[in-house]
């Protein structure tokens, strides 16, 4: 058994909320009966056509539908239900469109599922992806090879990019690293949304900020395209942070999750069907159930930059949008 396959068997089994966690995979019932069930549940509840939503930054380097719609593709063959992918405009839109029900699924960063499950808690993580063969992922603070900047106290009085305030990688995450190092992200900076990764990487390259926070993929792919990418460096890395969430709305079928999880674990790049659908996906080897205890270590960040910020149990306030930049 490969790494992968052993990491999506032992997250597969730990998700199962079986009594007795060693109970065998061979236990669960075949995928064509709970495929079927799900199709009936969704029948039932009078839904003809799931709607998945997606955030911005995944459709960097390609459409929605370049990018999402094989994973769709598939799911909707397994369910036999026909699935309609759609990008939301911002973090933002994607969160409203999932709270009023105007979407079945949405795939959310971290952040932006936990802000968006303290508003609504009947709204449910029921997957999130594995990549590189780990279940999570790096965040940085970047700056230019040439910028006279050090450390993260160089950084005190200048400008700052950030992606979005409910982005893990892009705010939450890297505000956490500023306060380790003594620098209020509100405070001791000047601090600006520019609302994708790519922005982000493009305003560190070009001056236009002098150090921003971006993750791992997302500097990878800007390393390749963006003018002056390949001269960044980078200062200072955060802790881990767990994989998106895939989260269904309020009301969704109960009957259909288990389905919906399965079809979403039957595609990995483990056969060449799978390989084929992630492709556009960057380096997401597969999928794998998950809930909303996945997502623990965000809100302790969250409850920790809250507190060292002077805003416990308040929702945390975050730099102005920068108007030259959706």
């Amino acid at each position: 058994m490969t790494r992968l396959s052993l990491l999506l068997a032992v997250l597969l089994g730990a998700c199962t909320h079986e009594p007795n966690q060693a109970r065998s995979l061979i236990a669960r019932p075949p995928d064509s009966v709970v495929y079927d069930e799900a199709h009936q549940a969704l029948s039932d509840a009078g839904i003809a056509r799931l709607t998945w939503a997606v955030t911005p930054f995944v459709t960097q380097g390609g459409s929605v539908d370049e990018r999402y719609q094989p994973t769709a593709a598939i799911i909707a063959e397994r369910l036999a239900i026909p699935i309609r992918v759609i990008a939301g405009e911002s973090y933002a839109d994607v969160e409203s469109l999932l709270l009023r029900g105007q979407v079945d699924i949405a795939v959310m960063s971290p952040y932006a599922y936990v802000r968006a499950r303290a508003k609504d808690p009947n709204i449910r993580a029921i997957a999130t992806h594995i990549a590189s063969g780990t279940e999570s992922y790096g965040a940085y603070i970047l700056t230019r090879e040439d910028a006279d900047i050090h450390s993260l106290s160089d950084l005190r009085g200048k400008p700052f990019g950030f992606v979005d305030q409910r982005s893990s990688s892009g705010w939450l995450f890297p505000a956490a690293r500023l306060l380790d190092a003594g620098i209020n992200p509100l405070e001791d900076i000047q601090g600006y949304f520019f609302g994708s990764h790519a922005a982000v990487i493009a305003a560190v390259a070009s001056g236009e900020v002098a150090a921003g926070a971006t993750y791992t993929d997302a500097l990878k792919a800007g390393r390749g395209s963006i003018p002056g990418a390949k001269q960044l460096r980078v200062i200072a890395r955060t802790k881990r942070i767990p994989y998106d969430a895939y989260v269904v709305r309020a009301g969704f079928p109960v009957g259909a999750i288990l389905g919906l999880q399965q079809a979403l674990s039957s595609i990995s790049t483990t056969d060449a069907k799978g390989r084929k659908a992630l492709l556009p996906l960057d380096d997401i080897n597969g999928f794998v159930p998950a809930d909303d205890a996945h997502y623990r270590s965000v809100r302790e960040v969250e409850a920790r930059v809250a507190t060292l910020i002077g805003l416990a149990g308040s929702t945390l306030p975050a730099p102005v949008p920068k108007d030259s930049n959706p």
